[in-house]
């Protein structure tokens, strides 16, 4: 088994934060981050409702249908997104994605069962969070 240390890329020791962490705070707390991050309105189709009323019922009083779909998708956003690049994360779950045979994964979690993505989507998470930027925050350039 695979554990963290100083000698692993930041991607992978934040991989093993970000799975800790999510795992270990209740359902509400989940939602609280996960709709930090992304905006209940991605929430709520990730978590398969249409309305964003859910998401807040989710937060204080109600147990969501698909807990496990909440969890993963807050554990891939922890891996990329800080309160600076909160837009990132977004983009990533709304964008097609070439390493997910261009589908979006804000889609793929709400429409496919999580044991048949969960690890293609956590591989194209992975490669996003270890993307190389300059120290100056600006974006890295693509060698031509």
């Amino acid at each position: 088994m695979i554990q963290p240390d100083e000698t692993q890329p930041t991607a992978i020791r934040d991989a093993f934060a970000a799975h800790d962490h999510t795992m270990s705070i209740p359902i509400a707390q989940v939602v609280q981050e996960l709709a930090d991050l992304l905006g209940p309105t991605t929430v709520a189709v990730i978590g398969g409702v249409r309305e964003t009323r859910a998401v807040q019922q989710w937060m204080t009083d109600r147990e969501p249908q698909r807990p496990d779909v909440l969890r993963f998708a807050l554990q891939i956003a922890s891996m990329m997104a800080s309160s600076k690049d909160r837009e990132m994360a977004r983009a990533w779950f709304h964008g097609a994605n070439p390493r997910l045979d261009d589908r979006v994964p804000m889609l793929m979690l709400r429409d496919m069962p999580l044991a048949e993505i969960q690890g293609t989507l956590l591989a194209a998470a992975r490669s996003f969070a270890a993307r190389s930027t300059p120290s100056d925050g600006a974006p890295a350039k693509i060698p031509h």
